[in-house]
């Protein structure tokens, strides 16, 4: 039952954030800061679709990488349940695989003068938010405490 709760919370994890991708950050951009397009030849509506296409590349991306950090916890690591030694060194270099995508994400997204770095702070949200969180509350019970402050989360929440 465990792992049919941490599968599922992780994707429900994943659906908020793609939910947030195509209608709360457009939303946002749009409505609040838009993106002010006078030095690219795109217009408003197609510079949030590629907005989007990126967002959700970085989604993509943090949820590939919370899959298998949660395979890692339950196939690897299980067997050695009582060693920390190691655990959070593979959970760092799994939180490589979302900087990569919020990286390609902001050299390839068209520039604008204005919206960019609400942009930026978007696809930082969608990779590292879902990342942590998600591996924060829902990791196997081998590493349930190797992400960075997640005892001191787990014991809030």
């Amino acid at each position: 039952m465990q792992h049919i709760i941490c599968i599922f919370g992780i994707l429900f994890f994943i659906v908020l954030f793609v939910f947030l991708a195509f209608v709360g950050e457009p939303f946002f951009l749009d409505n609040y800061d838009p993106p002010d397009l006078s030095n690219t030849t795109l217009e408003t509506e197609e510079w949030l679709a590629n907005f989007q296409v990126w967002a959700l590349v970085c989604v993509a991306t943090a949820g590939v990488a919370c899959f298998l950090w949660y395979g890692l916890g339950q196939g690897v690591f299980k067997t050695k349940a009582h060693r920390t030694y190691g655990k959070r060194g593979w959970w760092c270099i799994l939180f490589i695989l979302p900087a990569a995508a919020i990286c390609a994400s902001i050299f390839f997204i068209e520039k604008a003068d204005s919206s960019l770095w609400s942009a930026y702070l978007c696809f930082i949200l969608n990779g590292f938010g879902l990342y942590y969180f998600a591996t924060v509350l829902f990791s196997p019970v081998a590493v349930k405490y190797t992400p960075i402050f997640a005892k001191q989360f787990r014991r809030w929440w």
